[in-house]
């Protein structure tokens, strides 16, 4: 089983290793890191030899002792750095774990979980402490069947030090007050997904820009108040800061689809999904829907989104305004209301950009743009500048900067207009792997980044869409302070390797453990394949066909008679043998421009390169260990052909 080989702190390793067992003491009175380190299957020691030194506790401390900051200055010739995320760990007779806080104790404790291997520990001293502030993910509410899923991907970003997630509400959560909205919600939900690809037909249909529509949230559903309630207290407990994105202005179609369609900036729309900004009723809807949302989530920020702003100064109420006034002041009103209770704002900042281009989506961000009027031929205002708001809006806003990959119109980095005026700002839609001079654009003024998923809130759909490798790799960059663009390869090997055996780290614990002689508890293949079909992501209304990517099955027969199918399903567990492990610059150059299927299968899979080609392992549990296997035999659906590199049992 690969392991992890970037490390992003310090580590002293001394003579001696002693391990785990169930006569250690575990001394913390914080709850999440008692049951978090009683949860990891393979902490303590199996069977180790009789006499072996053994550690007599893992104590949880808070405050660092002096003597203990001295010895790592002493050790790791350096200042020490007073952070509340940082830690220490000194593992001698006993394993001791120092923080400020109790999230950094946390953290320590999870970094334990990574350094013992089948209960055993090196005596090691370790000191680590993140690069970044903000750390987090970006997502839809599960739908009810995605619950307990939800909860295990919080436990996987919690295992890399992530410290915030972003949980879009939408029409996703229920509205004591006006249940009508999740009555229109559903509705709208069914229609635009009636088909993978509807949703992007509706958003590009008309005469005017529409935004996105995020029709995955709730899986087109929503959820008891009770139900969210109990997903933030979950993500609380794991000292994730809560972030609920209530969508304002913009992306408002939950609001309008149904009962409130006259709050709606252009009536001539279906679908709308702009409120006017110019009608009280606007805010007296949203500010009921704001005040359940803080009784659920009890937040210290909300994101109130404004990304993707079209449809300015369309009505009567709103057409003699200025583009930059209309989002100012909508904002802003906004602003003051939560400002009254306690809450900072956050938005999506596109539209305070003066210039965004993209070579091959042209011009967003907050320009003027101009079309053709087609009765008269001549060229008139289409979407007016929003950019000037920029600098009419509260200063403690926080910016969510996503168009970080884009230029201006000359060719330079957008960033500049966030840290030449000291915005708080942080990259969004971020994309650590695709990410061109990290260090030093981090160091220019952003305080860390947020990856989004865009899509369905399950596990295979954030394996697919290459979140979870992006959670691994970024990792690496949000914590690590010595990562830069040199290490690019180190970094994305270990976080290949490092997510893999997250992964499979309940299987290979199951394989190990307890097995009899003859026993096979699981497989592991090494195959690929000669289908070469482009990325897609799943998102914005793009679902995964798991029927058409299945292209062939492995039959596992037994000696008595038993058969197993297992399938083998493009980019699930197994991608193609001609994919390009080359990171190329980018157009812009913000970006790198890699092979996305890469990502894509990483998870489930491990990809490995062996001769000029690229091989997928993934872990098969056998559902009948006991029984002799007596032949497996590989039939692909004769479209695909699939290349076998071995077959082990484990």
């Amino acid at each position: 089983m690969s392991t992890q080989t970037y490390y992003t702190g310090y580590c002293r390793r001394f003579t001696g290793s002693r391990c785990v067992t169930s006569e250690t003491i575990v001394d913390t009175d914080v709850a999440i890191i008692r049951s978090t380190l009683m949860r990891e299957p393979r902490l303590l020691a199996d069977q180790p030899p009789k006499g072996a030194a053994a550690y007599g506790s893992i104590r949880f401390r808070r405050g660092i002792p002096k003597d203990v900051v001295g010895r790592v200055e002493t050790e790791f010739g350096l200042d020490f750095v007073d952070s509340d995320e940082g830690y220490v760990i000194y593992a001698a007779d006993d394993i001791n774990v120092y923080s400020r806080t109790d999230r950094g104790l946390f953290y320590g404790c999870i970094e334990l979980l990574r350094l013992i291997r089948d209960g055993w520990l090196d005596q090691i001293l370790v000191y680590d402490y993140p690069f970044c502030r903000d750390r987090g993910l970006k997502v839809y509410l599960p739908s009810e069947s995605n619950i307990e899923y939800f909860k295990r991907f919080v436990d996987l970003i919690c295992r890399y030090k992530y410290n915030t997630i972003m949980i879009e509400v939408g029409g996703a959560m229920e509205y004591k007050r006006h249940p009508e909205i999740n009555e229109g919600w559903v509705e709208y939900c069914a229609e635009m997904c009636e088909y993978s690809g509807k949703a992007s037909e509706i958003q590009e249909g008309f005469g005017w820009r529409k935004n996105s529509i995020h029709a995955e949230n709730g899986g087109g559903r929503y959820l008891s108040q009770e139900t969210v309630r109990d997903l933030v207290r979950y993500c609380k407990e794991r000292f994730l800061e809560v972030i609920p994105e209530v969508p304002c202005l913009s992306h408002c179609d939950y609001m309008l689809f149904g009962e409130h369609r006259q709050l709606a900036e252009r009536q001539d729309d279906p679908y709308p999904d702009t409120y006017c900004p110019s009608n009280p009723g606007s805010y007296a809807l949203l500010f009921d829907i704001l005040d359940e949302v803080i009784d659920v989530f009890e937040p210290a920020v909300i994101n109130i989104g404004h990304d993707e702003y079209y449809s300015i100064g369309v009505c009567d109420r709103c057409k003699n305004r200025s583009g930059e006034d209309i989002f100012a002041s909508d904002v802003n009103k906004i602003h003051g209301w939560l400002a009254e209770k306690g809450i900072q704002t956050m938005i999506w900042s596109d539209k305070t950009l003066k210039d965004a281009y993209h070579r091959r989506y042209g011009y967003f961000g907050g320009a003027e743009q101009r079309r053709l009027d087609e009765s008269t031929g001549e060229e008139i205002v289409a979407i007016p500048a929003t950019y000037k708001a920029i600098e009419m809006l509260a200063p403690d806003v926080r910016h969510l900067h996503w168009l970080w990959d884009w230029s201006d119109r000359d060719g330079h980095l957008l960033d500049r207009q966030f840290t030449e005026r000291k915005l708080d700002a942080l990259f969004g839609n971020f994309v650590g792997y695709q990410f061109v001079n990290w260090r030093e654009r981090v160091q220019a003024g952003f305080t860390g980044a947020i990856i989004s998923n865009w899509g369905t809130l399950d596990e295979l759909t954030l394996q697919r869409n290459g979140i979870l490798y992006n959670v691994v790799f970024s990792y690496y960059m949000l914590w690590g302070r010595d990562y830069d663009d040199d290490q690019y390869q180190q970094v994305r090997d270990a976080a290949l390797a490092e997510l893999f055996r997250y992964g499979n780290a309940a299987a290979v614990a199951e394989a190990s453990s307890d097995c009899d002689s003859g026993e096979v508890k699981c497989l592991e293949i090494t195959h690929t394949t000669d289908r070469n079909t482009k990325y897609r992501a799943f998102s914005d209304g793009v679902f995964i066909d798991r029927e058409a990517d299945h292209i062939g099955d492995y039959l596992v027969d037994y000696a008595d008679g038993t058969s197993v199918h297992i399938p083998i399903v493009y980019g699930e567990n197994v991608g193609p043998r001609d994919v390009s492990w080359d990171v190329l610059p980018g157009d812009p150059p913000y970006e790198y421009r890699v092979d996305l299927r890469l990502a894509e299968v990483s998870y489930r899979t491990l990809p490995v390169r062996d001769g000029g080609h690229t091989y997928y392992r993934f872990i098969w549990r056998n559902p009948f260990p006991c029984k002799r296997i007596r032949s497996i035999s590989v039939n692909d659906k004769g479209t695909d052909s699939i290349w076998v590199k071995s077959i082990r049992f484990i």
